[in-house]
């Protein structure tokens, strides 16, 4: 009976989320910052192919998965595209989308120069994303007594268009970079009056490179992420990799996760991850466990990346 209390809970707490169109955010954007920050397409002169899947609090009835697809190069010398496509199941809500980018890289040092695995280049980019969210309510919910009176939903889908903006600095090992999704304060029109804006949310990444001996190398940085309703969380992160020779690397990390969230409080969050690459092929893992009361009715939740890169990525892709 509690199990399914819950569940409840998470069915309600999935149709405010959805109302306010939050964010996707997914434990491995080390290796694909690009989800998160729009001048991260093409910020390298190569081509990256990525596939991940997120399934959360696995072992409760309809518990939330994602599958995103995403690619990114460098079209012309200074010019980056990039695109991809999403599907999100959270309780009752689904939601699929996907977002076209364009982005400028301005080089700030001479040529591309390597020291063993960091870049010596210096490289300042900016990037704009327009996209578009395709938002549903499951029959299930929309046939149940208990929400058919106050008008719950004005619609049982709806579409909402949107745009990000983001700035990317990279020098040496050190890298930063800063986004703002959610421009336009744009609706899917699900719940009438009572719709709540896109949140205009901001992201904000930092983190340095420290070669070691043997091509291995040491990687500290943070993740913030806070939007305009007073939601907060921030990330601290250690990675450690080495690239064994050219056919093979692998990386491990451990991360810790603190969020405040008006509606729910705080929560507390351990991830640890690791990952391989195989000459151009990248697989990765990450095991989330919550730290408050769902860790005792669910198995965590779960991550999967495939990556495909078409030249050998330092520092396993950013």
């Amino acid at each position: 009976m509690k199990k399914y209390l819950v569940i409840a809970i998470l069915s309600l707490t999935s149709i405010v989320s959805l109302s306010a169109q939050e964010e996707i955010v997914y434990n491995q954007y080390h290796f694909n910052y690009y989800l998160a920050n729009p001048a991260l397409a093409g910020a390298e002169p190569c081509s990256h192919f990525m596939l991940t899947n997120k399934f959360q609090w696995v072992g409760m009835d309809e518990f939330p998965m994602t599958q995103t697809l995403s690619f990114r190069t460098r079209a012309l010398d200074r010019i980056g595209i990039g695109a991809f496509l999403y599907n999100d199941r959270n309780g009752y809500s689904n939601r699929i989308g996907g977002q076209a980018t364009f982005a400028y890289h301005i080089p700030l040092s001479d040529g591309r120069r390597y020291r063993q695995n960091v870049s010596l280049d210096r490289q300042l980019s900016f990037g704009v994303s327009f996209k578009l969210n395709y938002f549903s309510i499951n029959q299930e919910l929309l046939d149940d007594p208990s929400t058919q009176g106050d008008n719950a939903f004005a619609n049982p889908d709806g579409l909402s268009p949107n745009a990000n903006f983001g700035v990317y600095f990279k020098s040496y090992g050190f890298f930063t970079g800063l986004s703002l999704t959610n421009l336009i304060p744009t609706t899917p029109d699900i719940f009438g009056d009572k719709e709540v804006p896109a949140p205009f949310t901001g992201f904000f990444f930092l983190g340095n490179a420290f070669e070691l001996d043997y091509d291995a190398f040491i990687e500290p940085s943070i993740m913030v992420k806070a939007n305009q309703y007073g939601n907060i969380g921030g990330d601290i992160n250690l990675k450690f990799g080495q690239e064994v020779d050219r056919d093979f690397g692998y990386w491990i990390q451990a991360s810790y996760r603190q969020s405040f969230d008006r509606d729910n409080g705080q929560s507390l969050m351990l991830m640890p991850m690791g990952g391989v690459r195989f000459g151009k092929f990248q697989l990765g893992y990450s095991f989330s466990l919550d730290l408050n009361n769902l860790v005792t009715h669910s198995y965590g939740s779960h991550e999967i990346m495939l990556g495909y890169s078409f030249c050998i990525p330092k520092y396993f892709c950013r």
